[in-house]
């Protein structure tokens, strides 16, 4: 080969050698940057997701140190619902119950409510979804400890101060016997457990993934659970006792505790207002003098009815009759004034009074009438007194 031409050869190889020397250095400068970039961008996001998962777990720590209260709370209640009295102050043992069943249900509530809301940002894995279904489980425990306790003893949730009455409405479910409540009260025993069983694994399972979580222990049903009061077995076994205790046994009383005419009775004859009360209820007959109303063509009666038990009483009807009294052969009234009556159906909650609107009766001057103000009692009610109130009715003339 001529010098020339190997001359050129050997420039052309040196050429093409520093043109792929050229390529691979940029090729291995632009893989350390992208790798050195990929690698800060690893490192802010393990700091962001580091951060997260601190935060989430102090806000979460919270609302644990406020479940572990409510379950100790809660628990306390249940063992010693059996062994309530009745008192003064706070109130009787139903009250006592339900007020404490009322602040569990209220605060599992919101502590599940504020679980939902610790996230986004969500930590890592799926312990916010965990978290928050503990905190749900809870809450439907003590929704359904409650509402069984209710159904069994004829109680219902308290009004709230403050509130419409409509938040709180009376409860008509009918009551269901010790035997469903036992084994609705069982259930409630075996979710708490699951619910302990569910966050023992949780926070297991934080540790062995090394997340920068620190959550306190919970526990609602602590070792050994045979003997935990918010257990399977004495929850199952609580309806019995509170099925016996005398300061729980539903009480059905109701009564008329007054009654007023309009227009208002003249100074003579019987008496035309009637008071009564819860201590020492009474019935009233019409007497041989006649309660005497100035000359009128219309009577309204005012009638006030208490609950003076311990349970909601649903749909109690309270009536008014208005019968004739005057004697055989008498001239009859004018068409109309010759008797009527109204009816009224109302709910009553334990302690409360009520006065329903009667409708006016036609009455005609001159003729006497016997009024007869009655309620339904319920069927546990053994004794009706107080329940009717009657009137010897003399209008004037």
């Amino acid at each position: 080969m001529p010098r020339a031409r190997r001359r050129r050869a050997r420039s052309v190889a040196r050429h093409g050698w520093r043109g792929v020397l050229l390529v691979t250095v940029g090729v291995a400068l632009g893989t350390v940057l992208v790798v050195g970039s990929l690698a800060e961008i690893h490192a802010q996001s393990s700091t962001f997701r580091s951060a997260t998962d601190s935060g989430y777990g102090a806000l979460a720590a919270r609302l644990v140190d406020a479940s572990n209260r409510t379950g100790t709370q809660l628990g306390q209640l249940m063992a010693g619902a059996s062994g309530l009295t009745n008192q003064a102050v706070p109130g009787s043992a139903r009250d006592v119950l339900e007020q404490g069943l009322d602040e569990a249900v209220d605060a599992t509530a919101a502590e599940a409510t504020q679980a939902t809301q610790l996230e986004p940002p969500s930590p890592d894995a799926d312990v916010g979804e965990r978290f928050a279904g503990v905190m749900a489980d809870r809450a439907t425990a003590a929704v359904d400890l409650r509402t069984a306790l209710d159904r069994m003893l004829g109680m219902s949730p308290l009004p709230v101060a403050g509130a419409p009455s409509a938040t709180a409405p009376p409860s008509t479910a009918p009551l269901i016997s010790i035997g469903q409540t036992s084994a609705r009260l069982a259930a409630v025993g075996l979710l708490l457990q699951r619910t302990d069983g569910d966050y023992r694994r949780l926070t297991a399972d934080i540790r062995q993934q090394r997340l920068p979580i620190r959550l306190p222990r919970s526990v609602w049903v602590p070792a050994p659970a045979p003997t935990a009061p918010l257990g399977a077995i004495q929850l199952g076994a609580a309806a019995p006792a509170l099925a016996a205790s005398a300061s729980l046994v539903p009480i059905h009383q109701l009564v008329i505790t007054a009654v007023g005419l309009t227009p208002p009775a003249v100074a003579t004859g019987g008496p035309g207002t009637v008071g009564d009360g819860c201590g020492t209820p009474m019935s009233t007959v019409p007497g041989a003098a006649p309660t005497v109303l100035p000359p009128t063509a219309s009577l309204d009666v005012g009638v006030t009815v208490t609950n003076c038990g311990t349970v909601v009483e649903s749909d109690v009807a309270v009536s008014e009759t208005l019968t004739l009294a005057d004697p055989a052969g008498a001239t009859p009234p004018p068409a109309g004034a010759g008797g009527s009556g109204s009816r009224v159906v109302v709910t009553l909650e334990p302690g409360s009074s009520t006065a329903p609107p009667l409708a006016p009766l036609t009455v005609a001057s001159g003729y006497r009438y016997t009024l007869t103000v009655a309620l339904t009692i319920p069927p546990g009610q053994t004794d009706p007194t107080g329940s009717t109130q009657q009137f010897l009715l003399q209008i004037a003339g």
